[in-house]
């Protein structure tokens, strides 16, 4: 039967599906293909975009590629200019598929120029918090919070309405309302940015909410980033930023008459105070029930006791439509136990390390006071364990006002797996409490599943990490006084957060904080956006700023990114070089913390660190260029290179390919980052491997190392030792973590053990992702789904299981940007079986391993194309296949034991494979 032609589905804007609010310069369109059959491709492809009355803004016409992902080249777009745009594809046998159904984007309003709104606070000095009656005095960190603004403004709709638009933002964070009803379902909005440099708003579509008469408009506003407690500094984040919430909003309404209604933000607004005593992000949230000004949001309300705002003109900071995801509610978890004692203190677990807040629903008298602490772990008595939070106090407050009820803050976020509850009245029942998991909406991407249940599990505690994390921004931890985004465990880990989930948007956002928090002198910094650590970002750390942006063009296959933040990159090569004349990394190193929290002495020399991750930014950089058509600078980026790989050679490089400092980072580092010449790379890799002999066949990398330890030790040929470290249950490993209760990555190796307890509190979340960047080799290695080298974007597959360790089978999944790659293989009885389903518009190098190459057989019985051998194998030990799209089934004799630790491995010191 003919396969069908194929079909253009899933459209996406800058990454977003029909985005209300997308920068003109952003706007790239994609799509996937849908189709089944075998060896199927996209010939050529059109697409049309036309305006808001229907007049073609940009006909592709006819181009042949097969390229899925295009950046508009019509005519100039309008600010706020409001979008359709369709596709259609011809594929391999010339057949055109029908149009595309319609997708849309709205491009956001001018910067500066565009808005007609001011900000709005307040009229009053902030209203000091006051304790419940019977509670006691304030204490100085209450003290310093205030009251959520509660801001409203009435106005009247003469006529139907046909459209409207509701673009807001805030100082702070908000929650708006109209008529009542909560517009969008974000939390945390606008999300956080350097509010000095940018301000993202978010816009909604909120036709629906509007009625003909009288109409309100409101908002409730909270500290958040921008004035509350933030960072490990003690000061709130209004020492940093500003001292009190701010809104600016500004409602566009198209009328039946063609006209046009805007109500924005200014002195005809009203301000009050409501149950919302205080909200801060670290500190928790405070509602007094019984104060809530019910129906505040609605026509009818009597306000004539509410305040004045007042108002102040907007200034020169640019007012971006957020290119982010939006935070969200993105699943709700049941108590998997409540224990209960005498004095009614109820310690619930959810059985997930998670972040968010509670819900709860009780029926009781007024007046209960019910309070909520959050905590990752459990003390050795079955207390909530908080020493690790720091100065955060993560605790929620409830006074009732009587009857049914529900209690969920709104401004606030913890990370925990119990929470205390104390004050509730009755007994707390699991139908009563719910924890919603909140986080920036990444959908899942990658999957996996094998004969392994603790591998399993160690891939759920991955995402689990990545999922607590990636709030706005990508943070180091959702539960302390820190919260901040650093960009060494970022870079460390984004490979295994693309192959996790769809992070393209989110880290397009975040690295404009980036590019928004290099210094003057070219210097990336550590943290993004910027709210302490003001210096020169330390090796590893700044980096960031070039593998970041790398990883995304690597994953996605988005060369808008590149050019985007190639000035920003080039700055920062520029400095390093003006700092470092002699190629050595030894001068502008910041805080140097080289391999951050290594589970002993962190011995590897800090120069040959810095300077392996300067020459894997040179390295980068030249393919960046390539990338985005820049060949001179290709050239130049090249040439840095090599000197810089001279240098290292020259200071850190034995002739006998031992690394200065014999550390598994420096060779991991060195091998990793290509600075071994060829001819030393075995000797090199047989030092790594026997550096971990040494250490008991434990890794010793810290957050610098890890995620490329696997990697290395697979690509030099030992799958062995590399199972083995994956496999090793005892301290320091991943499996140590999972079997002593972790349900998400820990900051430290040594976060809590059997013999000594919890490590230092000053430095110890349970909810850290960085070590967590061993999920790269899971996809890469062990499913073995990658890219061929020099290409981007999952248009050239290269599909290389390496089975190996006690694992008998395994399965997985990627949804690329091309469509959903899925893999399994098997071992047994001496036969090795894979399987592969590819989507339309990719081809794959497919290489089967085997102990017998030659045999192995495709479904129809066909020899492979061609034979490999793995490094430092005697003979060839993989069948290799090119394919296209469709379901492709291979079998074989299946490795034996010494070929999995291969040739290389056994020639190592002592006998890795045999050991496994």
């Amino acid at each position: 039967m003919t396969a069908l032609p194929l079909t253009p589905a899933g459209l996406r804007c800058a990454h977003q599906a029909d985005p209300l609010g997308v920068a003109p310069d952003r706007v790239r369109l994609s799509w996937r293909l849908d189709g089944a059959g075998a060896g199927r491709f996209q010939r050529a492809y059109q697409v049309m975009v036309t305006d808001d009355a229907g007049a073609v803004a940009w006909d592709s016409g006819r181009v042949e590629a097969a390229a899925a992902d295009v950046a508009y080249r019509g005519s100039p777009l309008s600010a706020g200019g409001r979008y359709r745009w369709k596709v259609r594809v011809w594929d391999e046998d010339d057949r055109a598929s029908g149009w595309s159904d319609p997708a849309r984007f709205e491009v956001e309003l001018d910067r500066t120029g565009g808005w007609h709104a001011s900000w709005i606070a307040p009229g009053r000095v902030r209203e000091a918090v006051t304790p419940p009656s019977g509670a006691g005095p304030v204490d100085p960190v209450a003290r310093a919070l205030s009251p959520a603004p509660y801001l409203r403004r009435v106005f009247t709709v003469g006529q139907p309405v046909t459209s409207a638009r509701l673009y807001v933002t805030a100082l702070g964070l908000y929650e708006a309302r109209l008529n009542g009803r909560r517009v969008g379902d974000g939390f945390l909005t606008p999300g956080w940015t350097d509010y000095r440099r940018r301000i993202a708003y978010q816009a909604y579509d909120v036709t629906g909410l509007l009625s003909q008469g009288e109409n309100v408009l409101g908002a409730i506003l909270a500290d958040g980033w921008y004035a509350g407690f933030y960072g490990f500094d003690p000061r709130r984040a209004g020492a940093h930023y500003g001292a009190a919430p701010e809104l600016l909003a500004e409602l566009v309404l198209r009328l039946a008459d063609g006209s046009e209604q805007r109500i924005v933000t200014d002195g005809q607004w009203q301000s009050s105070a409501g149950a919302i005593r205080h909200a801060d992000l670290l500190m928790g949230e405070r509602h007094d029930l019984t104060r809530e000004p019910h129906g505040w949001d609605a026509p009818g309300f009597d306000a004539s006791s509410w305040q004045p705002v007042r108002t102040r003109e907007r200034d020169g900071t640019p007012l971006v439509a957020d290119p982010g995801p939006p935070v969200r509610v993105t699943q709700e978890i049941a108590p998997r136990s409540i224990a209960s004692d005498d004095s009614g203190r109820h310690i619930v677990d959810f059985g997930q390390n998670l972040t968010g807040w509670l819900r709860i629903r009780i029926d009781g008298p007024p007046g209960a006071r019910v309070r909520i602490r959050h905590g990752e772990v459990l003390a050795a008595d079955g207390s909530l364990y908080t020493e690790n939070l720091r100065t955060a106090r993560a605790t929620d407050e409830f006074t009732t006002a009587g009857g049914p009820e529900v209690l969920e803050p709104r401004f606030t976020l913890h990370g925990f797996r119990y929470a205390e509850i104390t004050g509730y009245p009755g007994g707390v029942g699991q139908p009563d409490v719910t924890a919603r998991v909140v986080h920036s909406d990444t959908p899942a991407t990658g999957s996996l599943e094998s004969s392994l249940p603790w591998l399993d599990q160690l891939f759920r505690v991955i995402d689990w990490g990545q999922r607590g994390n990636f709030i706005s921004v990508p943070t180091d931890c959702p539960q302390r006084d820190e919260r901040l985004g650093w960009l060494g465990d970022a870079q460390v880990f984004a490979r295994t957060a693309c192959y996790n989930r769809d992070v393209a948007a989110f880290f397009a956002k975040w690295l404009d904080d980036v590019a928004d928090a290099q210094l003057p002198s070219g210097a990336f910094t550590d943290v993004a956006p910027q709210l302490t650590l003001t210096g020169a970002g330390a090796p590893a750390w700044g980096d960031a700023g070039v593998i970041v942006p790398w990883t995304m063009w690597k994953m996605y296959g988005d060369t808008e990114i590149l050019d985007r933040h190639f000035g920003a990159m080039t700055r920062w090569m520029d400095f390093l070089e003006r700092a470092n004349p002699d190629y050595l990394r030894a001068r502008e190193l910041g805080n140097s913390y080289n391999d951050w929290l290594t589970p002993g002495d962190d011995d590897t020399p800090p120069e040959l660190l810095a300077t392996a991750y300067w020459a894997h930014d040179a390295a980068l950089m030249a393919e960046i260029a390539d990338a985005t058509g820049r060949a001179g600078e290709a050239a130049g980026y090249r040439a840095l290179l090599a000197k810089l790989r001279s240098a290292f050679i020259d200071a850190f490089l034995a002739a006998d390919g031992q690394v200065a400092s014999g550390t598994q980072t420096a060779y991991v580092l060195a091998l990793h980052m290509d600075l071994v010449p060829d001819d030393l790379r075995a000797a090199a890799a047989r030092r790594l491997v026997a550096a971990i002999r040494a250490a008991g066949w434990h890794l010793t990398t810290g957050f610098a190392g890890v995620g490329y330890l696997l990697p290395v030790l697979s690509s030099a040929g030992y799958d062995a030792v590399a199972y083995r470290l994956l496999q090793q249950d005892t301290m320091p490993s991943w499996r140590y973590m999972t079997g002593h209760g972790a349900t998400t990555i820990w900051e430290r190796w040594d976060g809590w053990t059997a013999e000594r307890g919890f490590a230092s509190p000053w430095m110890n979340s349970f909810n850290h992702y960085s070590l967590g960047s061993v999920g790269e080799w899971l996809y890469r290695y062990l499913l073995g789904i990658d890219q061929e080298p020099g290409t981007a974007g999952f248009g050239r597959l290269l599909l290389r299981p390496h089975p190996g360790g006690s694992l008998d089978w395994a399965r997985g999944s990627y949804a690329s940007v091309r469509g959903t790659i899925r893999v399994s293989w098997q071992r047994d009885r001496g036969r090795f079986s894979y399987r592969a389903e590819l989507p339309p518009n990719v081809t794959a190098t497919i290489r089967i391993p085997s102990r017998h190459a030659a045999e192995v057989r495709d479904a129809a019985g066909n020899p492979p194309s061609a034979l490999a051998g793995f490094p430092g194998a005697a003979d060839a030990q993989e069948a290799v296949f090119d394919v296209g799209s469709g379901t492709h089934e291979f079998s074989g004799p299946a490795l034996t034991v010494a070929q999995e630790a291969s040739s290389a491995s056994r020639s190592a010191e002592g006998d890795p494979g045999s050991a496994v």
